[in-house]
Order: C-alpha cells, then sequence, then structure tokens
C-alpha cells in the first residue's frame, strides 16, 4: 500500500514538473495562470489533471476541443513515479532519501524543459544548488572537501574542453554534470560522464540528429544518473567479471 502511495505522490509531482520545465525557461508564471489547454486556452478540471489516467479516458486529446496532448506529459509523470518509488525502495524514508528525491526532481524539471527548449533556465540551479550544499554540510563525502574539488575539477575539465573545441557542450549540461560532482565526488562523476557520452552517441544515431549538431543532452546525462544511481553496483560487479 505504501509503495503505491508512493507511487501516485511521484505522479502528481511530476505532472507539476511538467508545468515547470514547460514555463519557467519562456519566464512564465508556474502559478498563474491555472493549467489549461495550450490551443483552446479553456482551463483544466481536477479530473482533466488525474496523472496519467485523464490521459488514457480523454485518450491524450483536449475533450474540448479535441487538439492532441503531448505524450511528454504523461512520460514525465510516470517517469517520475517510478523514480519516487525507486527512492523509496532504495532509502525508504530518510535523510537521504529526501536528498536523492530533490536531486531527480531537478534531473525530470531539466529533462522537460531541454526537449521542449533545449535549453535549462539558471533559476533551477539557483533554487537547487543550495539544498544540495546543505545536504552535504550535514552528510559531507567520507573525505569533507572531496565534493569542492571534484567540482572544480569538473569545472577545469569542461573550461579545456571548451577551449579546445568552442560550444561542444551546452551551459546546463556543464552545471548538471557539476551538481553530480559536487553531491557524489569523483568516481560517480567520471562514471557518469563515460555513461552519458556512450548514451548521447546512441540518442544521436538513433534520432535525426549528426554528432556535430547540437541535441538535448541532459536526457542522457539523467539517464545515466539513474541507471546508476539505481543499478550501479550490478554494473560494477559486470565489469569486474568481464574483467
Amino acid at each position: 500500500m505504501t509503495d503505491l502511495f508512493v507511487f501516485f505522490a511521484g505522479m502528481i509531482m511530476g505532472s507539476f514538473f511538467h508545468l515547470v520545465g514547460d514555463r519557467l525557461p519562456m519566464k512564465r508564471s508556474i502559478l498563474f495562470p491555472r493549467s489549461h489547454c495550450e490551443i483552446c486556452k479553456q482551463s483544466l478540471s481536477f479530473h482533466d489533471m488525474l496523472p496519467l489516467i485523464s490521459y488514457i479516458v480523454l485518450k491524450g486529446s483536449c475533450k474540448r476541443c479535441g487538439a492532441r496532448l503531448s505524450f511528454l506529459y504523461p512520460m514525465t509523470e510516470l517517469l517520475t513515479g517510478c523514480l519516487f518509488l525507486l527512492i523509496y525502495r532504495t532509502a525508504g524514508f530518510s535523510f537521504e532519501g529526501l536528498f536523492l528525491v530533490i536531486l531527480c526532481s531537478l534531473f525530470v524539471i531539466a529533462v522537460v524543459s531541454d526537449l521542449l527548449y533545449m535549453r535549462v533556465p539558471n533559476e533551477l540551479f539557483l533554487f537547487f544548488f543550495p539544498l544540495f550544499v546543505i545536504y552535504r554540510t550535514l552528510e559531507p563525502l567520507l573525505i569533507w572537501w572531496e565534493g569542492a574539488a571534484s567540482l572544480l575539477f569538473c569545472f577545469l575539465l569542461f573550461y579545456s574542453l571548451d577551449c579546445f573545441k568552442p560550444n561542444s557542450m551546452g551551459g546546463a549540461d556543464m552545471k548538471l554534470f557539476g551538481v553530480l560532482a559536487f553531491c557524489f565526488g569523483f568516481k560517480w562523476f567520471l562514471i557518469i560522464l563515460f555513461l552519458s557520452s556512450v548514451t548521447g552517441m546512441v540518442y544521436a544515431k538513433l534520432f535525426p540528429f549528426r554528432l556535430d549538431e547540437p541535441f538535448p543532452f541532459v536526457p542522457a546525462i539523467a539517464f545515466s544518473f539513474w541507471l546508476y544511481l539505481f543499478w550501479g553496483d550490478r554494473l560494477i560487479a559486470i565489469g569486474d567479471f568481464f574483467g
């Protein structure tokens, strides 16, 4: 029963995260106006906003004007519900669990923003990063200065990359890697950087992007982060087996 509650609460938050990811990059209020159809501008009722359920019942269309709704809506809700459930099963109701919820929330919003506009607003980082500083102050890494040192290493690495090949990586991508470096240290950062690079190349090959043109890279970073967060031990075990 608790699993179901956590999953549904995650889907509700996912609906809100989609709204934030959609409005914040365009400098629109996340409070007003209330959720509405982008075509006919009709405000949505409570029954129209039930996570995932409303999308299925309405067959992915506005019930008033018949306009197709973005598939990103239910995908964001379902993704967030699954993430919250995995965090609960991994860390339970704990301080670490709260930290992971906040961190995953940042990444979900960033993914939505990147997919819709290929940009992640600085306001998002300004809101979330102080929370990570507080967490790492209360729960430092094994070496207390590793988070700051990893963040500096991340900055120098991407600064050098930008000098060698300008605009090879977006500012939001660098900031997300910086968050991961600060929160988890060198090992996590390097592994997720490698996984993201591989995922990004596969993503660019599967979809109509060339490797030399910009494409939304945040989903690759987020996928790699979640992959290592929940299944990192298994990945390391597989690597040790083949090694």
